[in-house]
């Protein structure tokens, strides 16, 4: 494993826990450590040096303790503090859970990241502290391409090393644990698992990888909005001054690890990325200079730009490319909890295991809301990222609900949450001057609004909070009711915001709604309701009336049942189901879905007493 070294004053190679602590000025920088700031391995041996640099000021002796992270293995000190050894944590306690298959993706949280504490006394009465981290394994995204010089894990069993670029002396690693490999050398490298199913490596520097996307004919809307995006400018805007900045965001103490999540590149492997380039340029990368002032080579590789997220060398092949899609992109720098906790709060959601029933991947009209490239495809964004069969679910994942190619949201410029068009029924109601929706709603509705021409209604939330898509079964005119929550500031996310309340960011996209959302409204609490209940009971009647035929799987618009809508029976029962498929329907619009039920019991009912006569 690539092991470089770095003096550490501040924070470590990543995490960037707490901002740098100004405490007695004359032993600020007394105390120097040395420590791995490339990634160690798992269970793989490390080391940590100290040293205190200031005359006059007694050595003392430095007291250790692990304060966050996996459990680390045979950690012991000597020379009074002053030496660490230890041995990185094991895979399995970092990474739990199956693996996917091919190359495993690694966030901050699952990286084996530990964080060590260091407090040095110097004998008269001055005390220090200091925190090192340290890492067992490089972040990685899950695609295919990847940087030289960084360890790539791989899912699956039996891996065999097939071709490799000419003079490579890359070798594979081989249980315990995952399989793994370091690309030394720009290239291909061929895999194949025990079932002879193929893997190709590409790898290459950041550095050399050409920044020509925006080519005339390739990617010149997408090259546009990356020279705008605040994640592109992230590096720039903080070091400043820049257009439209209005000087140096970060200070002077700007700590170098959130380099790992603002510029291109690991922190501590020859990947060619931003601390890679700056060591060989000789220019300090955890005190970057102002913009205006690093050499044109590093201005190319500062701010989250295409390769942050692409990756280096060559895109990957057609079949490849769908891997983008998935929220592990993302996790290399929004997986780091308690600071960054979006993916963390979004795996505990419905969304994080949309696809994990294979009926949901069909074709059968369920890919376009459970399968992140089913919405993509469906709501006008893009249609070539299908996942092969055997590709395990991702769920609804980041790309469906934000778009960093800003032009491909259908909202504002600038915009990065997608604005597709609204469903038929949600395009009847905008035009209604009665309803306003907040339009960052606009995401959720496709998903979240019924399809008034299928033969089932499925997934009623937005119906439900805007009182329509329900009939009269009479008289087969719409059923209309108030729309109580739809002028909330925010739209859906006006509730649905709640989530775990350790995490600093990112808490919200557990999409939870508690009653600390209720309360800025509701001064007194909202009483429960048997509306589920009372819904349940009219549609077990409903199915006794209709038949065998009517029993099915549930949701109900996972069977092969169909209503007729003709009929007072089949609206009665399009009605009943509007309010089974919303689990929020009490808290939606109590008042719409008590309305939906009302009308529908006397159909029901009439026809269970009629059936009931004609059996007897």
């Amino acid at each position: 494993m690539n092991r470089a070294g770095a003096i550490l004053l501040i924070g470590a190679a990543m995490g960037c826990r707490r901002p740098h602590q100004a405490a007695e000025k004359p032993l600020a920088t007394c105390l120097e450590i040395d420590a791995p700031t490339a990634p160690v391995g798992f269970e793989r041996p490390f080391s940590i040096t100290a040293r205190v640099t200031c005359a006059g000021v007694g050595r003392g002796r430095i007291a250790w303790r692990q304060i966050a992270g996996a459990s680390l293995r045979e950690l012991a000190t000597t020379d009074d503090g002053f030496g660490v050894t230890g041995r990185g944590p094991g895979f399995a306690n970092a990474h739990p859970g199956p693996l996917p298959w091919g190359v495993v993706p690694i966030s901050p949280r699952t990286r084996g990241e530990v964080t060590l504490e260091a407090l040095w006394t110097d004998g008269g009465g001055h005390r220090r502290r200091r925190e090192v981290q340290i890492a067992a394994a490089p972040r990685a995204r899950g695609l295919s391409n990847t940087a030289i010089g960084t360890r790539v894990y791989l899912g699956g069993d039996g891996w065999r090393l097939m071709a490799v670029p000419p003079s490579s002396r890359a070798t594979l690693d081989l249980p315990p644990g995952p399989a793994s490999l370091i690309p030394d050398l720009a290239g291909d490298y061929r895999l194949a698992d025990a079932r002879g199913r193929e893997l190709v490596l590409r790898a290459g520097r950041y550095d050399e990888a050409p920044l020509d996307c925006g080519r005339a004919g390739c990617h010149a809307a997408i090259t546009e909005d990356a020279a705008r995006s605040p994640m592109t400018t992230v590096l720039a805007r903080g070091l400043g001054p820049i257009a439209g900045s209005s000087g140096p965001a970060f200070g002077p103490d700007y700590p170098g690890c959130a380099l790992a999540c603002h510029a291109t590149g690991e922190i501590g492997p020859s990947d060619g990325g931003f601390t890679d380039v700056a060591r060989e340029l000789g220019v300090p990368a955890d005190r970057p200079q102002r913009w205006e002032e690093l050499p044109r080579a590093l201005r190319r590789l500062g701010g989250v730009g295409c390769l942050a997220c692409h990756g280096p060398a060559a895109l990957p092949p057609p079949t490849a490319r769908w891997s983008v899609l998935r929220t592990d992109v993302c996790a290399v720098c929004h997986d780091a909890p308690p600071r960054y906790g979006h993916v963390a709060a979004w795996q505990a959601t419905a969304m994080a295991h949309a696809d994990r029933d294979t009926r949901a991947r069909s074709d059968r009209g369920c890919a376009g809301c459970h399968t992140t490239s089913g919405f993509l495809a469906a709501t006008g964004a893009r249609a070539d990222r299908r996942p092969p069969a055997e590709a395990e679910p991702i769920g609804i994942t980041c790309a469906a609900c934000h778009a960093v190619h800003a032009h491909e949201t259908g909202g504002p410029p600038g915009a990065l949450l997608r604005a597709p068009p609204p469903p038929p029924l949600l395009a009847r109601i905008t035009g209604d001057p009665r309803v306003a929706v907040d339009p960052r709603s606009a995401v959720c509705l496709p998903c979240h609004t019924p399809d008034l021409e299928a033969p089932l209604p499925s997934a009623s939330a937005a119906a439900l909070w805007l009182g329509r898509g329900g009939f009269d079964p009479a008289s087969g005119q719409p059923l209309v009711g108030g729309a109580v929550h739809a002028g909330a500031r925010g739209g859906c996310v006006a509730c649905h915001r709640g989530g775990p309340e350790e995490l600093a960011r990112g808490a919200g996209h557990r999409f939870a709604a508690t009653p600390a959302t209720c309360s800025p409204c509701h001064t007194k609490p909202v009483p429960p309701t048997d509306l589920a209940a009372r819904a349940r009971r009219l549609w077990d009647t409903w199915q006794q009336v209709a038949g065998p035929s009517a029993s099915g799987s549930a949701p109900a618009h996972a069977g092969a049942l169909r209503l007729d809508r003709g009929t007072p029976l089949g609206r009665a029962a399009w009605d009943v189901l509007l309010v089974l498929e919303d689990p929020g329907a009490d808290a939606h619009n109590a008042r719409y879905a008590r309305a939906l039920l009302a009308a529908a019991e006397p159909a029901i009912a009439q026809a269970a007493t009629r059936v009931g006569a004609e059996r007897k």
